[in-house]
């Protein structure tokens, strides 16, 4: 747990920025702690944050379920109407 929450926070969150400071780095863990726990949502929370999920939400794999099946049914439209692209045999 440790390794993924490091690699989280090397890769998400400081995006190759280096600390110069103890004081910079200890605000910057501070800010990463918040935005793990109350912005980040994980794939497998599906749609909820950490906090969510601690306070009681219960995760449902079928959240996103209709949002994915209407998406399919639109996708042909909608990729026709980005930069007006046409098909052309």
């Amino acid at each position: 747990m440790a390794e993924s929450t490091h690699s989280i926070y090397k890769t998400e969150f400081l995006r190759g920025e280096v600390s110069r400071t103890i004081k910079n780095h200890l605000g910057s863990l501070q800010n990463f702690v918040h935005y793990y726990n109350y912005q980040r949502y994980p794939t497998d929370l599906y749609g909820l944050t950490t906090i969510e999920v601690i306070q009681g939400k219960i995760p449902d794999k079928d959240y996103f379920k209709n949002q994915i099946i209407e998406a399919k049914i639109n996708r042909v439209t909608t990729n026709k109407a980005f930069n007006k692209c046409a098909f052309i045999r």
